[in-house]
């Protein structure tokens, strides 16, 4: 790896949007904290409207916490902008840039961080294979499916060797097959030091890679296990009542 290792913790965050209806303040995430280990893969569970996506861009820094701190490592970086920390999110809106090829938008943060030529073509054309698009990297974005648009924005996050990846739902436009393609990917890099957090609806994903998970509601962390733990003797109601409408 390229970095030293690092970890997150979230000392009390809280994050308050206005409700658009009735213009009353409420917490989408309330006095929440959490220590995920470094090189942990760690999953964020819990139903529509429960805070994990929200807690996952305060992390990245695309949200900022109206109370509370953020920490990578021991470093407090509330006041970083998403391009200063030392983090690569993957969001469900794959985010990518439509007028340029594959190999551009998956090269886009190595060109931002000044590597040679050399460099840039060698990581991307190794990420490229890793998911599979390997022969594809100069067909432009509206030319490939969602799940292989989805693909591209996986690699580029992992292209850039950050200790840190985030991702809001990963595995939500791929085929049962590429599931398991990718998560091969991302459990390797978990093993050489990267710290996986995920926001996912995918139980069959949090069972087969996560380390622990932690389910949220209504802003607040309910539950935090390993996953073999929580999935076969959770400890809070409210952690049951969720597995039984989805498991």
């Amino acid at each position: 790896m390229d970095k030293i290792k690092k970890g997150v913790r979230l000392e009390h965050i809280s994050k308050i949007y206005q409700d658009p209806k009735t213009g009353k303040d409420f917490y989408a995430v309330k006095d929440t904290s959490l220590t995920i280990e470094p090189g942990s893969f760690v999953t964020l569970l819990g139903p529509s409207g429960c805070g994990k996506t929200t807690t996952l861009r305060m992390i990245a820094g695309f949200e900022s916490p109206d109370e509370g701190e953020v920490y990578l490592g021991e470093q407090p970086i509330n006041e970083l902008t998403p391009n200063k920390r030392d983090t690569a999110m993957v969001f469900q809106s794959y985010a990518l840039l439509p007028h340029y090829n594959v190999f551009d938008n998956v090269a886009y943060g190595l060109k931002l961080r000044k590597l040679s030529k050399e460099e840039i073509h060698r990581r991307v054309m190794d990420i490229l294979a890793l998911v599979e698009l390997d022969g594809m990297e100069s067909r432009m974005t509206h030319q490939l499916s969602g799940g292989q648009q989805q693909r591209v924005a996986i690699a580029r996050a992992l292209c850039t060797k950050q200790p840190i990846i985030l991702f809001d739902e990963p595995t939500s436009a791929l085929d049962p097959e590429m599931i398991q393609e990718v998560l091969e990917v991302m459990i390797q890099l978990a093993k050489e030091g990267m710290t996986m957090v995920v926001v996912s609806h995918e139980m069959g994903f949090a069972r087969a890679a996560a380390d622990r998970c932690i389910l949220m509601d209504a802003g607040k962390i309910i539950e935090d296990a390993p996953k073999d733990e929580l999935f076969t003797n959770p400890k809070e109601e409210r952690t049951k009542q969720f597995l039984s409408k989805i498991l």
